[in-house]
């Protein structure tokens, strides 16, 4: 067919030149001046003969097209000659002994022996096809394909379902000596991860030493009925080698995961379970109805034993007999910790709100003072001393109340939740008597305007602390707990203007000394640690944008030694660096980084 093609293009290049000589010979004539009438007939003759030339082209392609058709159909055929089916036809032969298969390798030989038929005889139809291509026959070709091509589309799905019904026979087959090499090569890899993994089974050494040899020995045994022809032996054998395998891949596989588990997760729990009861004794332990005792006892037995089942290779649901005994080690360990957390609450909050109650006490026996005293010179009436007269009465009621809960606390006589409740509530109480009586100090503004600038500045650099520690939480940088201790100090020297503020009479000469102090210590630390955060933030997002070009070799290293830099925590260099580069690659990038930085920033912390 190749050959056709070639001397079709030889054929009409030919002609080409021809034309082109005739057409050359053409304008010599007419310079001779010869008849112009015979120059005329020439001249159409040359026309038509190229129309001619165009129509055998295009016939030509036309022809070309349809033979590429057949080559696909033609490749179609010898892929299905080399399907699995009829390729593997002689070798289902070996199966025709075996007692279960035999019957139906015969009816697989007939029917693929007909398929095999049935694919020569469509590849016969190939010379049909190629015939009526050479005979320009194209509607009978393109016919002809349409059939062919159904017939072949159901002569594939028919080798399928050949490929399928055999597998599916083969693998129903009990015949387990036939897979015993495969047997042999699972154990050999088990044996290879038992022994690159050696430290992990250590503790089991002796115990799978023997569990290997045990199936070396069902090994020999399926061997020796097999030669002795024994075949439903050695299929019982195999199957209990299978079984055995599976088990010893179970422990392999899975018990490391499990004793790690139990040791590194379980056992601990149960240790800091353990020390959380011994935070209670029987009366605070029977009050919140908890058995503990008991429970754990049960759980901490019931993880030894499956350290024993796992280690003997028991195959078992592990996970949720573990996942049991996590839930217990959880739901406990949250009680008791939430139960720690009231006790502790409890014992320092008695402490903070007598001495509480104790100040408020003061405050307002001061503030009755201070208003009999200025009462004549200010707009102060009996009614309002009576007011705060009448807080003296409420504070000697939740004195009591506190004694009270102090002694339930002490001998257990409620729970601690219960406690922690009415404690809470008093300590609102205590809270709402020193909020009515701040408020009275608007009545002597002007004896407080001292007092009630520094409010505003201690407002402002609570603002500037909480701002500062919002900020050092968000950034979670290596030294964020250095910078939030710094805070908490600061929050603690703050606190103490609180007190200040809170004690009758105020000293006012003490607290604007402390305060002027500590407005100075806030403006340079916050805006110290902003500037660090800020610069640490900017160069990780720098970095972090500028790795996009980490794929160019040129860039590479620059890249790599700026974060080698911030690693060191050498922001400043790191960032230069990094500007560097960006500055490089394009000195837009520079403006773009900062100012998408900028947008998060604000976003952030608006």
């Amino acid at each position: 067919m190749k050959n056709e093609e070639n001397y079709a293009k030889i054929y009409s290049n030919w002609r080409v030149i021809e034309v082109i000589e005739m057409l050359e010979g053409f304008k010599e004539f007419l310079e001779k001046g010869e008849n112009l009438k015979l120059a005329i007939i020439i001249a159409s003759f040359v026309v038509l003969f190229i129309l001619l030339m165009t129509v055998i082209i295009i016939f030509n392609a036309k022809k070309k097209k349809y033979r590429n058709t057949l080559d696909v159909l033609r490749e179609r055929i010898q892929e299905l000659k080399q399907h699995e089916v009829i390729k593997n036809y002689s070798s289902y032969d070996n199966l025709k002994t075996d007692q279960k298969l035999g019957m139906l390798v015969l009816r697989w030989k007939k029917e693929i022996e007909k398929l095999v038929r049935e694919v020569d005889a469509q590849y016969s139809m190939l010379d049909v096809l190629e015939d009526a291509i050479d005979q320009n026959n194209y509607q009978y070709f393109v016919s002809l394909k349409n059939a062919f091509n159904k017939d072949i589309n159901e002569l594939e799905e028919k080798a399928n379902r050949f490929k399928d019904e055999i597998i599916e026979y083969i693998d129903m087959a009990s015949d387990n000596r036939k897979y015993i090499n495969k047997y042999r090569e699972m154990v050999t890899d088990l044996k290879k991860t038992y022994i690159n993994h050696g430290d992990q089974y250590k503790h089991n050494e002796e115990k799978i030493e023997t569990y290997f040899k045990q199936i070396e020995s069902k090994f020999e045994e399926c061997h020796q009925c097999i030669e002795q022809s024994q075949f439903v032996e050695a299929d019982n054998i195999a199957s209990n080698i299978f079984k055995e395998i599976k088990i010893l891949e179970n422990y392999i596989q899975n018990s490391p995961k499990l004793l790690e588990r139990i040791n590194t997760v379980l056992k601990p729990k149960f240790d800091h379970l353990k020390d959380l009861a011994n935070h209670f004794n029987e009366e605070e332990l029977k009050i919140m109805k908890i058995e503990y005792k008991k429970q754990y006892d049960h759980h901490y037995i019931q993880t030894e034993n499956i350290i024993d089942e796992v280690n003997t290779f028991k195959v078992d649901d592990f996970d949720s007999r573990l996942n049991e005994v996590e839930k217990f080690l959880n739901q406990y360990t949250k009680q008791l910790e939430t139960e720690l957390e009231n006790k502790n609450y409890i014992k320092d909050h008695l402490i903070i709100q007598n001495e509480n109650i104790v100040k408020v006490e003061n405050t307002a026996k001061n503030f009755i003072s201070i208003f009999k005293i200025v009462q004549g010179s200010y707009n102060i009436t009996d009614k309002e001393i009576k007011m705060i007269e009448q807080i003296l009465f409420d504070i000697d009621i939740i004195k009591k109340q506190l004694s009270d809960l102090d002694k339930q606390f002490k001998h257990h006589e409620i729970s601690n939740v219960e406690i922690r409740e009415q404690l809470e509530n008093i300590t609102n109480k205590i809270a709402m008597i020193s909020k009515e009586l701040d408020h009275h100090l608007v009545i002597i503004d002007e004896i407080y305007k001292d007092e009630q600038s520094a409010r505003e500045q201690i407002s402002l650099m609570t603002e500037k602390i909480n701002g500062t520690k919002k900020y050092i939480k968000y950034a979670n940088f290596d030294d964020h707990k250095k910078y939030l201790k710094i805070i908490r100090n600061l929050n603690l020297e703050l606190t103490q203007l609180y007190m200040l503020l809170s004690s009758f009479p105020i000293d006012i000469v003490r607290l604007n000394d402390a305060l002027k102090g500590l407005v100075h210590k806030v403006e340079k630390t916050t805006q110290d640690i902003n500037g660090i955060v800020y610069k640490t933030l900017l160069t990780e997002f720098v970095l972090v944008y500028a790795n996009r070009y980490f794929s160019k070799k040129e860039y590479q290293k620059d890249l790599l030694m700026a974060e080698e830099l911030f690693y060191k925590k050498s922001y400043n260099k790191a960032y230069d660096k990094v500007m560097e580069v960006l500055e490089k690659i394009n000195p837009k990038d520079k403006k773009i980084v900062l100012e998408k930085y900028q947008t998060k920033f604000s976003e952030i912390f608006a």
